[in-house]
């Protein structure tokens, strides 16, 4: 009966490396399960990292390293022997070497490639020459391909003689010159006769990414047909590869990164938290800082524009922060609920009316709630029932206007391909908190001269 994978923890691996009980510590990591060590390996130093991951066997060593994070690796790279890495890089899925070696330095890339066997070398070389975060980069050329005029039962027997198919959920039909013909779920094979001919039991409907396709476009063709892999062909319809759902996961998690962090109002980082210099994210960061802060700079030509009306009742001030916030938090809330419409591909620039009628709906209910609340806190306060009808009357305009263009800008934005995410979140709730107070004071003006 086969163990159980065990968990140990970092300070077990210290103690049996200190002690140099490296036969110990080989039988205890052949227990553990690969993506475990490669937590692990996190969580000791450097010289630690690589003594573990040089006792372990070299298919174990090869799914570790398919685990490792950016800064493990970089040790492994400068104190792994050379020919240790590039056997491994042999034993990996072809697109998981890809997406290693891309990570190096050219010069480092192109020694351990030449250091791999020469048929896995030109694949990963070939997978190289895609563009990044397309499918030609994240595809697997390790796929069953079937002929039509196979039966059920030469089929398993082909099954059988495989050693190192990515996937069996799907098995992909082509003809003489690989042009993809149809697809057999595993499921359909095994219920078929077994004279029954691939052809008698294969769809031609059968759902294919182009090589060139960018990776957003798969994870939304996975998450629309529910597959677990995608196949890739090129113009003319040959099969190429193959994109599984293990790598869709990783672009999913990818693009949510770099969503929150533009939400944020920073440029997306490129490598893990820890592996990026101080510098560089003062540099993704300070593009988007400087130019917020010249927006910001209006809030206060507003403000010294109306200098007088803020001279005359001064408790106009006291409600600044709270038209600037309101407005800023209603405009986070709908652009929220926007972009999210726009991945799920449910909103576009078609039906922007709608959405916008929807939004301002929306909006003016809570801005009449708001209103009402605006009234209590100003006669609270004392400031008089003039200044109270202008917060009351500021606060549905300012909510409204701000569910507009955190509705709008993305819409928009999408429409002439340019992320949402980008110039959302800070930068709207700089143009609401500018145009909040412009209305704000706008209204005081036209009430208190009236008054």
């Amino acid at each position: 009966m086969d163990e159980k994978y065990i968990l140990p923890l970092p300070e077990e691996i210290e103690q049996l490396i200190i002690a140099s009980q490296f036969d110990d510590l080989r039988n205890l990591l052949a227990r553990v399960h690969p993506a475990d060590i490669a937590d692990l390996m996190d969580e000791l130093n450097a010289d630690e990292a690589v003594t573990v991951f040089e006792l372990l066997s070299l298919e174990a060593a090869s799914e570790v390293l398919d685990e490792t994070g950016s800064i493990i690796r970089q040790e492994l790279v400068e104190k792994v022997d050379d020919e240790r890495l590039a056997d491994l890089l042999d034993t990996l899925p072809m697109d998981d070497a890809a997406e290693f070696l891309e990570d190096l330095p050219e010069p480092v890339s192109e020694r351990l490639i030449g250091l791999m066997e020469p048929e896995e070398a030109a694949e990963v070389q070939e997978i190289l020459a895609y563009e990044e975060e397309t499918a030609g980069r994240l595809m697997t050329r390790n796929v069953a391909a079937l002929r039509r005029q196979w039966t059920v039962n030469e089929t398993f027997e082909f099954l059988r003689s495989l050693e190192d198919a990515e996937t069996l959920h799907y098995l992909y039909v082509v003809d003489r010159d690989d042009r993809l013909l149809g697809v057999v779920p595993l499921r359909e094979l095994i219920m078929a006769r077994a004279d029954a001919t691939i052809e008698s039991i294969m769809s031609e409907k059968v759902v294919a990414a182009p090589a060139t396709a960018d990776q957003e476009e798969l994870a939304e063709m996975v998450a629309r047909y529910d597959y677990y892999a995608i196949p890739v062909v090129d113009e003319d319809g040959r099969l190429l590869g193959v994109v599984t759902v293990d790598d869709v996961l990783d672009i999913f998690e990818e693009e949510v990164t770099e969503d929150i962090q533009r939400l944020g109002g920073s440029e997306p980082l490129d490598q893990p938290y820890f592996a990026v210099s101080i510098f560089q994210i003062v540099r993704k960061r300070i593009g988007w800082l400087l130019l917020l802060f010249v927006a910001s700079t209006l809030s206060g030509e507003v403000i010294r524009y109306f200098q007088h009306e803020l001279d005359v009742v001064v408790a106009l001030g006291f409600f600044i922060t709270l038209i600037t916030g309101t407005g800023g938090n209603a405009g986070s809330q709908t652009v929220a609920t926007i972009i999210r419409a726009i991945t799920l591909d449910e909103v576009k620039l078609g039906n922007l009316w709608q959405a916008w009628r929807r939004e301002v709906s929306v909006g003016l209910i809570l801005g009449v709630v708001m209103g009402l609340v605006g009234i209590g806190r100003a006669l609270l306060w004392g400031t008089g029932y003039e200044v109270a009808i202008v917060v009351a009357l500021t606060l549905p305009a300012v909510v409204i206007w701000s569910t507009t263009v955190a509705t709008i800008i993305p819409i928009v934005a999408d429409r002439v391909k340019i992320d949402p995410t980008v110039i959302s979140g800070p930068m709207i709730a700089t143009i609401v908190d500018a145009t909040g107070l412009l209305i704000y004071f706008s209204l005081a003006k036209a009430i208190l001269d009236a008054i």
